[in-house]
């Protein structure tokens, strides 16, 4: 019997024993901060759902390269979701599968001019995110994307706490540079 405290640890063991249940409870466990994921890169709820999708088809089908002394489930599921996204990001649109259904197209309202400039300029954000050097790559995404606190990235890293730091502040600094800023969207206050 699965136990919903069992540690991720402990689920992955069994789903590496083939034990579908596990991966249920994972799946019911995991999924939200995958799809969250996945919809701050890719800003479109299909996308981001078949992302979710490949995300937990290749846990099962991988899950024998699954290391618990590498680090928590969480961030290698995170960690296969950004890649999944970061493809589909690559892909030329018209490759892209439309997903979403035909009636949420008929109800979605008409985006304004700024949804649509601050949806580029996500897009442009992410890309410019993988030209930074690895370390600062590194914690940038663990920090933004996955979601994780200054003191889980030192630990996952196993760099001190004001190396982190030091890291995302050096690396905002380079995005700020690299990402233009429109003058006639900015606000004072």
């Amino acid at each position: 019997m699965i136990r919903e405290s069992s540690s991720d640890e402990m689920l992955m063991a069994r789903v590496q024993r083939d034990d579908q249940s596990a991966f249920e409870v994972l799946y019911q466990r995991h999924w939200n901060a995958v799809f969250s994921l996945a919809m701050r890169i890719l800003d479109d709820r299909g996308l981001a759902a078949d992302v979710t999708q490949e995300t937990f088809i290749r846990l099962w089908i991988n899950r024998d390269q699954y290391r618990p002394d590498r680090g928590r489930l969480r961030w290698w599921l995170q960690s296969i979701a950004r890649n999944r996204a970061i493809d589909f990001q690559r892909r030329d649109p018209g490759d892209l599968p439309r997903t979403t259904p035909a009636f949420e197209l008929a109800a979605a309202p008409d985006s304004t001019e700024e949804d649509v400039l601050a949806g580029d300029e996500r897009r442009k954000l992410a890309t410019l995110v993988e030209y930074l050097p690895s370390e600062q790559r590194a914690v940038i995404e663990l920090a933004f994307y996955a979601g994780l606190s200054h003191a889980e990235i030192t630990e996952q890293l196993g760099v001190p706490l004001g190396t982190i730091k030091g890291r995302i502040r050096s690396a905002l600094k380079s995005l700020r540079v690299a990402l233009p800023h429109d003058e006639t969207h900015a606000t004072t206050g």
